[in-house]
C-alpha cells in the first residue's frame, strides 16, 4: 500500500543541503531533516534525545526514522515506524540509515510504501528503493497555504423609508375622528343639542387634520399647530356636554376654565408655529 505521495510540485531548493560530517545519531537526525527539507517537507525537524516512539524527524506530511548504527536494518525497525504512523496514513514514512538494509526489510517497505535512504558518513544521501526515488526526484507536496478568509461585502442596506409629510396629521385626525363617533354616544355623555350635531362639531378637528395632512408635501414644522388643534377640540367636547350645565356654579366651573385655557394655548400654539414656518425655508424638516 504505496502512500508515498507522485502529485509532487517540480520546484524544488536550487541547492541540496551542505555536506556535514556525521559522527553521533544528533548529527544523522539533523541531516536527515535537511535532506526532508530539500525535498519539500518543508517542516521537517528533528526531536533527537525525545520519546519519539520510533519518529526521528516529523513534519506535516511525513514521519521520518533515523538509524545510527553499523548492523542492517531489519523488519522490526521498519515495523515500529509503520506503527508510529497510527491513523495518519496520508503521512509519508522514510527511513534512513548509514549502514544497509536486510532483504526482509526492504520486502516490508516494498508492501506498505516507505522510503528507503542510505546515507555517508559525509552527509549523502542515496535513494534505495522506489519510493525514496521518487521522493527524491520531486521533493512533497508543500502543505496547502490556508486561504484567508473571504468575506463577503455586505449587501446595501435598504434606504431607510422616510415617512410622508402630513403622517402624523393624518394619525392624529384619525384619532380624533374615532372620539367624534363614540365619545357623544356615551354613558356620561349627554349630547346638547343632540347626538348628530355635537359629532358634527367634534368632526371639525379631525377633518383639517386629515385634510391637510393629505395635502402636505413640505417637511415644515406642524406640530405646534397639531397641538393647537387638538386643544380646540377638548372645549367642544366639554361645551357640548349637556351634564355639565345641569350642576351648580362648582360644576360649571372646571371646564369653563379648562376651555378658555384650551383656547387660549391653541391659538398661541398656532400663532407661533404660523410665524415660524413663514420665515424658515420649505425644506425644513419636520419635528
Amino acid at each position: 500500500m504505496a502512500v508515498t505521495s507522485e502529485n509532487t510540485p517540480a520546484v524544488r531548493p536550487p541547492q541540496p543541503p551542505a555536506r556535514r560530517q556525521i559522527q553521533s545519531w544528533q548529527e544523522a537526525e539533523h541531516n536527515a531533516a535537511a535532506w526532508m527539507r530539500h525535498w519539500g517537507y518543508e517542516d521537517a525537524r528533528a526531536q533527537p534525545g525525545g520519546s519519539d516512539g520510533g519518529v526521528d524527524v516529523r513534519s506535516r506530511q511525513a514521519l521520518g526514522q533515523v538509524k545510527y548504527q553499523g548492523a542492517a536494518v531489519g523488519r522490526p525497525e521498519l515495523q515500529r515506524l509503520f506503527g508510529a504512523r497510527g491513523r495518519a496514513m496520508d503521512k509519508d514514512l522514510l527511513f534512513f540509515t548509514g549502514s544497509s538494509y536486510a532483504a526482509t526489510a526492504i520486502e516490508y517497505a516494498a508492501e506498505n510504501g516507505i522510503a528507503l535512504f542510505g546515507y555517508g558518513l559525509d552527509g549523502s544521501m542515496t535513494a534505495v528503493n522506489a519510493p525514496a526515488r521518487r521522493i527524491a526526484a520531486a521533493p512533497a507536496p508543500t502543505p496547502p497555504a490556508t486561504p484567508a478568509p473571504v468575506f463577503a461585502p455586505a449587501p446595501p442596506l435598504a434606504p431607510a423609508r422616510e415617512r410622508r409629510p402630513g403622517t402624523g396629521r393624518i394619525v392624529l385626525g384619525l384619532v380624533l375622528t374615532a372620539v367624534a363617533l363614540f365619545i357623544p354616544g356615551g354613558e356620561g355623555y349627554d349630547p346638547r343639542p343632540n347626538r348628530t350635531l355635537v359629532t358634527l362639531l367634534m368632526l371639525v378637528v379631525p377633518a383639517v387634520l386629515i385634510a391637510s395632512g393629505i395635502r402636505e408635501k413640505s417637511r415644515r414644522r406642524y406640530w405646534p399647530t397639531g397641538l393647537g388643534l387638538l386643544l380646540l377640540d377638548l372645549p367642544v367636547a366639554w361645551l357640548t356636554n349637556a351634564r355639565l350645565w345641569r350642576g351648580d356654579t362648582a360644576d360649571v366651573l372646571v371646564p369653563a376654565t379648562l376651555t378658555v385655557l384650551s383656547l387660549t394655548a391653541a391659538t398661541l400654539l398656532i400663532r407661533w408655529n404660523t410665524r415660524g414656518t413663514a420665515a424658515a425655508p420649505s425644506g425644513e424638516p419636520a419635528t
